[in-house]
């Protein structure tokens, strides 16, 4: 019986380590510890995930083979395969835009992909959200004019618009012009911990239009985008570098915790049916109802 080898290359995983020491510096502040303890835990889980899962299935294999006790037999022609339908549940807060099979994206589509939800209709009611939230628990030694009142939410408001709009801007121009697929791919892993690492390193990794590995350069920039548009108008005290690279870190996060949702969203899916949950209509995501 032919003795199966298991071996796990780690090109994506160094690729990751670099790509990931680039955001360090920010990290350094004590209020961002345990964040990057909760970004750098999964990475580590993807390194070991796969090669754990694929030495399951191996010795799967050898104890079924093991107990038949009989010789290796020529496999019987199998019959044609049938056309399945998709069982894949669509998200009521997803767009449906992120059901749709990878083909290649040109400039016009990766536009649709990432700038137009962030200047839709659907944005003025997510940026209304996060204002809500914000204004709730606003950072310590903010400004009475930024913590209360009407004119607070303004300027809150219109501070989560330019960093949501940023962000997409940033990732639109550098997804053009290096050429990098802007869109999630989840993992072929039915093994829990794989996915989900697989989903965090995504936000470091992810492909190019022609389907390769590569530094996801425009998450990076983005990230960055969001957390540097502040310094513009943002009070005395927060217009700084360090504050900077904190909201850069959280927008990266929020990539992340992005790429999570859609790895998870066929289960997320099915689980919503299960406890009925109602239709909430929201907002088109672009004014053209495309």
């Amino acid at each position: 019986m032919a003795q199966v080898n298991v071996s796990l290359t780690k090109p994506s995983w160094k690729q990751s380590c670099i790509a990931g020491s680039t955001l360090l510096p920010f990290l350094r502040s004590t209020s961002l510890n345990f964040f990057a303890v909760k970004m750098l835990v999964p990475l580590f889980i993807v390194s070991t995930g796969p090669a754990l899962h694929a030495q399951g299935q191996t010795i799967a294999e050898y104890v079924s083979s093991s107990a038949s006790g009989q010789p290796d037999l020529p496999d019987a022609p199998s019959p044609s395969p049938t056309p399945q339908q998709s069982s894949q549940t669509n998200i009521p807060f997803l767009s449906p835009r992120f059901n749709q099979p990878h083909q290649p994206m040109d400039a016009r589509n990766k536009f649709k992909y990432l700038v137009e939800p962030a200047f839709g209709p659907r944005s003025f009611l997510t940026n209304g959200f996060s204002t809500g939230i914000r204004m709730a628990n606003p950072p310590s030694h903010y400004p009475h004019v930024w913590r209360s009142g009407a004119e607070a939410f303004g300027r809150n408001y219109g501070d989560a618009f330019a960093r949501k709009g940023a962000e997409s801007i940033g990732r639109f121009s550098a997804s053009v012009l290096l050429h990098e697929d802007p869109r999630y791919r989840r993992s072929e892993s039915t093994f829990f911990p794989a996915r989900l690492g697989h989903a965090f390193v995504f936000t470091f990794i992810d492909k190019t239009d022609g389907g390769h590995n590569t530094v996801a350069i425009s998450n990076f920039t983005g990230a960055a985008a969001s957390g540097f548009v502040g310094n513009a108008y943002l009070p005395p005290g927060f217009d700084n570098l360090t504050h900077a690279g904190q909201r850069s870190a959280v927008a990266f996060g929020g990539l992340a915790a992005q790429n999570v949702l859609q790895e998870f969203s066929p289960e997320l899916g099915q689980f919503l049916k299960k406890i009925h949950l109602p239709h909430i209509p929201l907002p088109p995501v672009w004014w053209t109802g495309n």
